[in-house]
């Protein structure tokens, strides 16, 4: 796999043509939909923040999780690793989702989902053909594919490890959309893989006791940080103020 890997980093993987009508996209994909948004320029800033963390340590390969479902993760890991690839046209961006169970981010992009991480772990295909460029971007993409029977041993396999330890060394930056933390292992398993790890909240829904637990869970990974997702503007008035103007 780490061959095959290293060719996929030197190649710009080709458009995913179901993803060609911007209509395909989910609307909170706001660094594409909205790019002048409010929420945008969150997300830019966001990735900024990551890239003065990366002044002070390795950080290539940044995963995002969050509590429970529905808190917003994967909207989220979409609009970071677009931002980042509009950000640093020159660098290779992967995102991978590797929530097996319920993958959503060839869906939120409008993109196909037949063969995945689920097939490239499996032994059931190669690199090349799971690996998508979205639309008109530089951003590569391998969608999460079938639901394995066994989610939790998959992610935990020599397989993945071997493809974390390739796509580090193909692309300059990977964003990971990890399964939510305490329903299942899964993120606590892969966290602890990664650099850094990004928790993401749901704002005025998800308890505090909830997020604490799930901190705990991922005792010893490299939690760098908390998005809060679905807060108003109303909530910060500087930035209403701003905005108006």
């Amino acid at each position: 796999m780490d061959s095959t890997m290293e060719r996929a980093g030197n190649f710009l993987p080709r458009v995913d043509e179901s993803a060609a009508s911007s209509n395909a996209v989910d609307r909170r994909v706001v660094t594409l939909t909205a790019p002048a948004s409010a929420a945008a320029e969150q997300y830019r800033t966001l990735y900024y923040r990551l890239e003065r963390m990366r002044e002070q340590r390795p950080m290539k390969v940044v995963a995002l999780t969050s509590a429970m479902p529905g808190e917003g993760k994967t909207v989220t890991s979409v609009n970071l690793a677009l931002a980042a690839a509009r950000a640093n046209p020159e660098r290779r961006i992967l995102l991978v989702d590797a929530d097996l169970r319920r993958g959503q981010v060839a869906p939120t992009l409008g993109m196909r989902n037949k063969q995945g991480l689920a097939e490239l772990l499996a032994g059931e295909c190669d690199v090349r053909d799971v690996v998508r460029r979205f639309n008109a971007t530089r951003l590569a993409v391998i969608p999460a594919g079938a639901t394995p029977e066994e989610s939790t041993q998959v992610l935990a396999s020599a397989r993945m490890k071997q493809f974390l330890k390739a796509v580090r060394e193909g692309f300059d930056e990977v964003y990971v959309d990890l399964p939510p933390t305490l329903p299942f292992a899964d993120a606590a398993i892969l966290g602890h893989q990664m650099d850094g790890v990004l928790m993401v909240i749901r704002a005025n829904v998800t308890p505090s006791k909830v997020v604490n637990q799930a901190v705990e869970q991922l005792a010893g990974a490299a939690l760098v940080g908390c998005v809060l997702n679905g807060a108003e503007v109303n909530a910060t008035p500087y930035l209403k103020n701003y905005v108006k103007k």
